[in-house]
């Protein structure tokens, strides 16, 4: 396909490794491992244990509460894994699961996507957020060869602000009614900032 002389490739998601490096933690190492059936229940319970705090701004299709929509939740993403639209990994414990992460809504013209995560709430306050956002955000610098990252914040959730100002990004401004037609800030993470 071909936009104005420019030629679209799509990024093969499928090459990019399946575990990125572990973050190292008092409790011992927390893997980052990219979603796959093998953890429907993990997902599960994490879901079950995130869903107040997570569904008012994702939804409920990333954080799912019952084994069923836990299994259609990796099938949904490995299918966008496989189309180019997005890639996602978990942060896991031993066999809990504490967290996702998301690279989506990738635009292979001009190389720019979404950032976003959530953590159970037990697992927040502990540098998670930040390190798996600096896992991601290398991986789609690096390996992807990614322009640019977008994080739409709520504009009170502070922790999350936070993340994205540890992370390197720069508030671009207010979007108004622009996830689930709720207003968000727009933070941006630039390759070579």
């Amino acid at each position: 396909m071909s936009i104005i002389g420019q030629e679209t490739l799509l990024i093969d998601l499928s090459i990019l490794p399946s575990r990125l490096p572990p973050i190292h933690t008092e409790q011992g190492p927390i893997s980052i491992q990219r979603i796959a059936e093998k953890h429907c229940y993990a997902l599960c319970e994490a879901g079950q244990q995130s869903i107040h705090h997570v569904k008012p701004w994702f939804g409920s299709a990333v954080c799912p509460v019952t084994p069923a929509l836990s299994k259609q939740c990796i099938a949904n993403m490995e299918k966008a894994r496989d189309t180019g639209y997005g890639l996602t990994y978990l942060l896991m414990h031993e066999e809990k699961c504490l967290g996702m992460g998301i690279i989506n809504h990738i635009h292979h013209t001009h190389l720019t996507a979404n950032l976003g995560y959530w953590l159970r709430p037990d697992a927040c306050g502990k540098g998670l957020a930040t390190a798996i956002c600096e896992a991601l955000k290398k991986l789609a610098f690096s390996q992807m060869n990614l322009h640019r990252l977008e994080c739409f914040i709520e504009p009170n959730n502070k922790a999350s602000i936070r993340v994205a100002e540890r992370i390197g990004g720069t508030k671009e401004g207010l979007c108004r009614k622009r996830v689930f037609g709720r207003d968000a800030l727009l933070y941006a993470i630039v390759n070579g900032d």
